[in-house]
């Protein structure tokens, strides 16, 4: 049980936008009497920013598997103590351990999911779960992209059935002119929320999502459904980081371990609509959220997933970057 005199009074946490339960922060509030600042970013690179310039205006922050392995060799990140966190047995073991972070020493794990497409089936005719949807002329000005490099370069290199991951110039060259012939139809690189809320409205019939948002749409509206193109998608894992100024640490960590106690993961997952790392959490989660196929795929469809790697190579993030920039350029 924490002891209150080591408890701050605040705690500083930066995460993606809607990203906790409907009273996460309330519950903890209450419960330990500490005050919550919470910010939220929309994107991946405006958090890392802030980051590197404010390295101690945050206790907590969210970030995937493949920016934490970033943030650890930019010396971003301040260890974690799982003494603090016994509640860190109850995430499943496949989680444990990861590539991005072996011994868990920076990063404890939290939601994951896939990117991939919702679509509108009162629009979209098409019945094959592919990516090539998202270049089909037809849908011209309702489709939307994630404005993240990776996934959408991904995206491409797994319509050319490629490895989402492939540093192979003559394949990116490829990804890159396939992407310059989708941006006349293209409505935009935008955030998964703006996509989410826009797919359950009806402004847009296609966007690529994350599986939570994609998911959360479906619920809300019947027309719309979440799927994993067949020719491959990314699988992401979301984490609890401490960056290495932060002011108050061991609350960080009472933190984190409160959320992963079974009932609190649980209620996210269902509020949100996402899949949790957390084993005992099952349990506590609606059945119909642990049944929903895309959401938690078969095996089959898993097999075909691929983690967004980490590029070793200087050259291979210069070509990214390069694509990247040609993207946001070039006017529709």
């Amino acid at each position: 049980q924490p002891t209150a005199e080591k408890l701050s009074p605040v705690l500083n946490i930066y995460n993606w936008e809607d990203y906790f339960g409907e009273t996460t922060i309330e519950d903890f509030e209450k419960e330990f009497g500490v005050k919550v600042n919470l910010e939220t970013y929309d994107n991946e690179d405006t958090m890392l920013s802030s980051i590197q310039s404010n390295p101690s205006g945050y206790d907590i922050v969210v970030a995937s598997d493949i920016l934490v392995r970033e943030m650890i060799d930019m010396k971003l990140l301040s260890p974690i103590n799982l003494n603090n966190i016994p509640n860190f047995k109850n995430i499943a073991g496949e989680y444990k351990n990861p590539f991005y972070d072996p011994g868990n020493k920076y990063s404890v794990p939290y939601m994951w999911g896939t990117s991939g497409l919702a679509v509108n089936r009162k629009y979209i005719k098409e019945t094959e779960p592919s990516w090539s949807i998202l270049w089909n002329p037809e849908h011209k000005g309702k489709i939307s992209m994630l404005n993240n490099m990776q996934d959408v370069i991904g995206a491409a290199l797994f319509y050319l059935g490629y490895s989402g991951n492939s540093i192979n110039p003559t394949e990116l060259e490829e990804a890159k002119n396939l992407l310059l012939k989708q941006k006349p139809i293209l409505r935009g690189y935008e955030d998964t929320i703006t996509i989410r809320d826009d797919l359950i409205s009806e402004k847009l019939w296609v966007g690529h999502i994350y599986s939570g948002d994609g998911a959360f749409a479906a619920a809300e509206n019947e027309n719309v459904a979440y799927i994993i193109p067949k020719e491959g998608a990314f699988i992401t894992v979301d984490n609890f980081l401490i960056p290495i100024g932060a002011q108050h640490k061991y609350t960080a960590e009472v933190f984190i371990n409160f959320v992963l106690r079974p009932e609190m993961s649980a209620k996210i997952a269902n509020y949100l609509w996402y899949a949790n790392t957390n084993e005992a959490a099952r349990e506590f989660t609606d059945p119909e959220i642990l049944q929903n196929a895309s959401l938690y795929p078969p095996e089959e469809v898993k097999d075909n997933l691929e983690s967004s790697g980490y590029f070793g190579g200087v050259e291979a993030v210069a070509i990214y970057n390069q694509i990247w920039a040609e993207l946001q350029r070039l006017p529709r």
